[in-house]
This record gives C-alpha cells, structure tokens and sequence, in this order.
C-alpha cells in the first residue's frame, strides 16, 4: 500500500474511476492492477485510492498509446455504449434490424475496431483496418443484412468517431498532433469501408446485395 495522500490541490490525483477513464479500463480491472503493483497508486485518509497523473500517462506512453488519442478512444467508446444502454438511435428501419444478437456482435467489433484504429495510429499496419472491414462484411452476410444496411450502420458509427474527434479539440483534451491523429483515423476509416464492401460483394451477388432490404 502506497503512502497516504488526504489533498489535491493540483489536480494531479485522479480517483479509481477518472484514472479507468483515463486508461479506458474497467474500474476493477484498474484495481487489479494496483494490487499488484503494476500502477502505482495512494491511499487518502479515508481509504479511497489515488492515482498520479504522471504515472498513467507513463503507463500510456509505455503501452504506445498517446494520453490523447487513448481519451479519444475513450469517450466514443463511452459514447457508444450510452446509446446501446439506453436504447436510443435513428428511427430508421435498418437501425431497427440491428437489434438482437447481431447487435452485439457489431458491439464487439466496433470496441475492436477502436482498439485496432488505435495501434494504427502507432505503426500504420494497413492490415489492420482490412481485417476490420472483413471481419464486418461477414457478419453482416451471415446475418442476413443487405449491403445498404451495413453501409448505413457503419457511417453511423463513423459519426460518432469523427464527433468525438471534434468534441476532444473543443474540450481541449486532443492529441498534440491531432490533425495529424485525424488524417489516420479518416485513412483507417475509408479503408475499412472499402475492405468491407469489398469482402460483402465475395460473399454475395452484385444484384442481392444492392437490392433494398424490406421494411416489414
């Protein structure tokens, strides 16, 4: 157990659940962490643990994720997570289609998405975002869903990533480099659109894919 800490004039103590934000993990896994000595942590008068600012971004920098880019990653996660909990989104037919299973099979491929648009960033692998585009392409066939509906959910899913690109540069929490960040995340983008659209039309007819799906 670290050193107690009971003030934070500075602001550079983040409680366990701003330093999970920060390094986009579940509080308790955090937690876990901390007990074994992976990140350091303190301990305020009244038990709550503490987390030194510089020590996550060390810990970010050491795993090669900017702290900016891994809080861009953060909030559309926390984004998108909030629209799937409450259930909300376009009152389009295609939207509705999403639901059920093949929700949360697209649910874990977006988290993947962003976790491999992050290490893009890092090493620009162009394999990456074409696995993504793949791995959505055969989802959405084995579901049943036509090309349109696919089309239109991952665009919505874009918007969300571009709008918390600029809701980061208006909060002041983006990346140093960032319009250099937003060149590779619109690269990343586009090409897993057309690995995806490519990897749907191997698996199905030009004209089935085309053809609109029925809206009853």
């Amino acid at each position: 157990m670290g050193k107690r800490k009971t003030r934070n004039p500075t602001g550079e103590w983040l409680s366990l659940k701003e330093a999970a934000a920060m390094l986009g993990v579940h509080p308790a896994t955090l937690r876990a962490w901390a007990d074994a000595g992976r990140i350091p942590s303190q301990r305020t008068a009244g038990g709550h643990r503490r987390f030194a600012r510089k020590d996550l971004e060390a810990w970010l920098q050491a795993h090669g994720a900017e702290p900016g880019v891994r809080m861009l990653i953060t909030y559309t996660l926390g984004q998108l997570r909030l629209e799937l909990a409450r259930g909300v989104g376009p009152q389009a037919p295609w939207f509705e289609r999403m639901r059920g299973p093949i929700a949360q099979e697209f649910q874990a491929t977006c988290y993947q998405l962003l976790e491999e648009l992050q290490a893009y960033i890092r090493d620009h692998d162009p394999h990456r975002p074409r696995r993504i585009g793949q791995r959505y392409a055969e989802q959405a066939h084995a579901a049943g869903l036509g090309l349109e509906d696919l089309l239109r959910a991952f665009l919505h899913f874009g918007g969300h990533l571009l709008e918390s690109v600029f809701r980061m540069v208006e909060l002041g929490g983006a990346p140093e480099r960032w319009r250099e960040v937003y060149r590779d995340i619109l690269a990343f983008y586009n090409e897993t659109l057309l690995a995806m659209v490519g990897g749907y039309l191997e698996r199905a007819p030009w004209d089935q894919a085309v053809v609109r799906p029925a809206t009853g």
